[in-house]
């Protein structure tokens, strides 16, 4: 077991085998994130972080040698963030909604969450760990979300401003906005809350990378949260 430091917080986590590591890094630079791309500049800026996100979820699992995009069913795996694992119907019981798009209403509104008007806490499936990174804009009309709220476990923390993201100002002219980095663990409630401009029908993206078990990356569409 290994006390591992993400962003001023302390953690367990264990080491990463040297082959590991290799891994890791062939495969978020080589696969999930193309030269150059907005993603590249992301993850590199946030590798200490992802790595010691990637110590967390050993620890968290239990789960056998990290085998990233390759993983069997009981291994550990990883992908960019999926909408099956932080979206929600409006449903009493928790149901993944399984897409990115969403219909905001102007004022403070609720983004992640379940039940009536997604008012309540998440839970992150018992087989994931997620590394929310940043915010970023896919289609539709012009963005109108200006600013993010985050509760986890309780504990709120400092508003995310992500209306700058509306410009593209960035080489690749994508409409993303970092945010603060946090790790979900298995089984934690976390509550997105956001500041919206106007009305509209959205796809917000919320972009980072998730460790999970190998059985739920593989799973099309999955619905059902196990907590």
């Amino acid at each position: 077991m290994a006390k591992v430091i993400f962003e001023n917080e302390e953690f367990n986590g264990l080491d990463l085998a040297p082959e590991e590591e290799t891994l890791l890094k062939k495969q978020l630079f080589g696969f999930i994130a193309s030269h150059n791309s907005f993603l590249e500049d992301l993850f590199t800026d946030n590798y200490a972080n992802i790595r010691a996100g990637l110590q967390v979820a050993k620890s968290e699992l239990q789960a056998a040698p990290f085998k990233g995009m390759f993983a069997g069913d009981s291994e550990l795996a990883m992908q960019l963030i999926r909408p099956a694992y932080v979206t929600r119907t409006t449903d009493a019981t928790e149901t993944a909604a399984n897409t990115w798009s969403f219909t905001f209403s102007a004022g403070n509104d609720y983004w992640l969450g379940f039940g009536t008007d997604n008012t309540t806490a998440i839970n992150v499936d018992k087989r994931a760990c997620l590394i929310p990174l940043a915010v970023a804009w896919t289609q539709g009309g012009l963005p109108t979300v200006e600013e993010v709220y985050v509760q986890l476990g309780g504990t709120s923390y400092p508003v995310n401003v992500i209306r700058h993201g509306w410009y593209a100002d960035n080489l690749n002219r994508v409409r993303y906005a970092r945010i603060r980095p946090q790790i979900w663990r298995p089984k934690s409630r976390p509550l997105v809350q956001v500041r919206v401009l106007s009305a509209s029908v959205q796809e917000l993206v919320l972009v980072g990378i998730a460790f999970v078990m190998g059985d739920l990356a593989r799973a099309q569409a999955p619905t059902t949260i196990q907590t």
